[in-house]
């Protein structure tokens, strides 16, 4: 009984965090989407209490699990797109592999700078373990 309860206080937390990033950008007129401030809502709630975690971990686990279900409305408009999507393949290629390319090339930069800055040390948090400085 106690995972039923757990699961919906979990489901609660999510689904008022989304609510409240929605009904924040309506009210405010943001020009970001409401999932979003909801998704950054959530992310502050969990830190500021912790212990909710494991509620919301156990409602969103099974939904998580099954996320490929939700692409299907995807996938099904591209087919119904496919003539606009043909007209225009050279273009979306081209900013496929342009936008992956410089987004993999930003990562592995930073990521061998922070990595030699660590082995150098001069990152001045981290102990020689790699765990930060509480």
């Amino acid at each position: 009984m106690r995972n039923v309860r757990d699961t919906m206080v979990g489901a609660a937390l999510v689904f008022a965090a989304y609510y409240l990033g929605l009904l924040i950008v309506t009210a405010a007129s943001l020009s970001i989407p409401g999932p979003l401030l909801g998704l950054f809502i959530m992310l502050g709630a969990l830190f500021c209490f912790p212990r909710l975690e494991p509620h919301v971990a156990r409602a969103v686990t099974f939904p998580l699990k099954h996320m490929s279900l939700l692409f299907i409305p995807a996938v099904l408009g591209v087919t119904v797109y496919w003539g606009d999507i043909k007209t225009n393949a050279l273009a979306i290629v081209i900013a496929i592999v342009g936008a992956t390319s410089f987004s993999l090339g930003i990562t592995a930069w930073l990521s061998q700078q922070l990595f030699s800055a660590k082995e150098s040390g001069d990152v001045s948090n981290v102990k020689n373990n790699g765990d930060a400085d509480d």
